[in-house]
């Protein structure tokens, strides 16, 4: 409980700081360090809390995270988990029909199959990275270019990622 509580007050500094959720175009170097200790905070929380020694999860306490967070002043930030081995979502923020399902051939209006760049990056040596891609705005309701960091759950062969939007 005290890595949640830790995790929840760092992520509530660090939103705190942010404004609109507006950047470059390839995210500035303050973006890309918030994105990164956002993830790294909620991927510590969840790893503290809903993941069990063997490997096991509480997919219904993974849900629940991801669906009550939201942060920037326009709400277009928020965290999405999937599991890498398979491109399975756990939960998934503005795509509510995308948790339990493979999105393996999920592809952008650009013909990106995000999901899979996204599980590359989570499998690679770090078990973490940025990638640069165009996604759906909740806010805008249009496909924008996104800046989004995933890292690794610890523990698990899950991922959480959160991005901003590049205007």
């Amino acid at each position: 409980m005290k890595y949640v509580l830790l995790s929840i007050g760092a992520l509530a500094m660090l939103l705190a700081s942010v404004g609109s959720g507006v950047c470059e175009v390839t995210g500035s170097p303050s973006d890309r360090a918030v994105l990164k200790a956002v993830v790294h905070s909620a991927a510590a929380g969840l790893g503290a809390v809903a993941v069990n020694k063997d490997g096991t999860y509480n997919t219904t306490m993974i849900q629940n995270y991801v669906n009550a967070v939201r942060f920037f002043d326009d709400h277009t930030g928020y965290f999405f988990v999937f599991d890498y081995k398979n491109n399975v979502a756990i939960a998934h923020a503005t795509f509510k029909d995308f948790p339990g399902k493979d999105q393996t051939k999920y592809k952008n209006s650009r013909g990106m199959y995000v999901i899979q760049e996204l599980s590359k990056l989570a499998k690679g040596s770090s078990g973490s990275g940025f990638l640069v891609y165009y996604w759906d705005n909740p806010e805008t309701k249009k496909e924008e270019k996104k800046l989004s960091y995933v890292e690794v759950i610890p523990g698990t062969t899950l991922y959480i990622g959160a991005g901003i939007y590049l205007h």
